[in-house]
C-alpha cells in the first residue's frame, strides 16, 4: 500500500488523462494544421474518416476535431481562470470569517446563508444578458458562483487554526489581525484551498459549458464546448458526431476531475489518519 505522502494511483491515472486532454486541447489545433473556424464548401457533413477528417465535419465544412480541441481551450482556459477568480474570493472571505469569530463569523455566515438561497446560475444568466458579453465578466460571473462552498469549507479551518497554539501565541504577543492573517492563518490554509481548487475546477467548467450551450459565452467565431454542443444538437439527425465528439470530451474531462477528487480526499483521509505505532 502506497505510503500517505504518495498520491494514489487513482488521482495519478486522473492526473494523466487531464493532462493529456489540457496537452491535446493546448497542441492539437497547430498540429492537425486545420483552421478550426474556416469553412470547406467541399466537404459539408462528411462523417469522420472521410477526407481527411478525423471526427468529420459539421454543416458548412468545419473539422470537428479542429473545433472540439479549440473549444477545449477556451473551456479549459475560462474555467481555470474563474476558478482562480473564486479561490482568491473564498480564500480570503472564508479566513477572515474563521479567524474573526464571534459576531462577524455568524454575520459572515449568514452572508453567505442568503448567497447559498439565490438562484445564482438565474442571476448570472441575467447579467450575461443585459450587460455587454466580456470575458472578464464572464470570469466574474463563473467565479462568483462557484466561490461559496469553497468559503464555507475555508471559514471551518480557519476557526480550528484560530484557537491553535501557535494563532495564540502570536495574539498574546500583539500580533495584529491583519498580521495573524497574513502570517498563520493564509498560509496554512494554501495547501487545502489548492487541493479543493480541483473540486471546485469542474464546477466552473460545467457551468461555462451550460452557458455556452445557451449562448452566453464567448462571441463566434470562437466556440467552447457548451457551444459545439449547442450546434451538435442542431445537427443531430445529419450529423451526430458534430454533438458526440465534444461531448465525449467533455464528459471525460469531468470525469477525470471527479476521480482526481476522490483520490485526493481518500489522499487527504490518509495524512489526517494517525499511522500505527506513532
Amino acid at each position: 500500500m502506497p505510503g500517505p505522502t504518495h498520491l494514489p494511483p487513482l488521482a495519478r491515472a486522473a492526473l494523466a488523462v487531464l493532462g493529456a486532454l489540457a496537452l491535446a486541447c493546448t497542441v492539437g489545433p497547430w498540429l492537425l494544421r486545420v483552421d478550426p473556424h474556416a469553412p470547406h464548401w467541399e466537404a459539408l457533413s462528411v462523417p469522420p474518416g472521410s477526407a481527411g477528417h478525423w471526427a468529420g465535419t459539421d454543416a458548412i465544412g468545419r473539422d470537428v476535431l479542429a473545433r472540439t480541441l479549440a473549444g477545449g481551450r477556451l473551456s479549459l482556459g475560462i474555467g481555470l481562470l474563474s476558478s482562480l477568480v473564486a479561490l482568491g474570493i473564498g480564500l480570503a472571505y472564508g479566513a477572515i470569517a474563521g479567524l474573526a469569530g464571534g459576531r462577524v463569523e455568524r454575520v459572515m455566515l449568514r452572508v453567505l446563508d442568503v448567497f447559498s438561497a439565490i438562484p445564482f446560475l438565474l442571476v448570472v444568466i441575467l447579467l450575461l444578458t443585459l450587460f455587454e458579453r466580456s470575458l472578464g465578466l464572464l470570469l466574474a460571473a463563473i467565479g462568483g458562483y462557484v466561490w461559496i462552498d469553497l468559503a464555507r469549507v475555508m471559514r471551518s479551518e480557519a476557526a480550528r487554526l484560530r484557537v491553535s497554539g501557535f494563532v495564540l501565541a502570536a495574539e498574546a504577543m500583539g500580533a495584529t489581525f491583519g498580521q495573524r492573517l497574513r502570517w498563520h492563518v493564509l498560509p496554512n490554509l494554501m495547501p487545502l484551498a489548492v487541493v479543493y481548487l480541483g473540486l471546485i475546477l469542474p464546477q466552473a467548467i460545467l457551468v461555462e459549458s451550460f452557458l455556452g450551450f445557451l449562448g452566453l459565452s464567448v462571441d463566434e467565431p470562437s466556440a467552447s464546448w457548451g457551444t459545439l454542443l449547442a450546434e451538435g444538437v442542431q445537427e443531430l439527425d445529419s450529423a451526430p458526431w458534430t454533438l458526440l465528439v465534444p461531448a465525449t470530451f467533455l464528459v471525460a474531462t469531468l470525469a477525470a476531475f471527479q476521480m482526481l477528487g476522490d483520490g485526493l480526499r481518500d489522499w487527504l483521509d490518509v495524512r489526517a489518519r494517525p499511522q500505527a505505532g506513532a
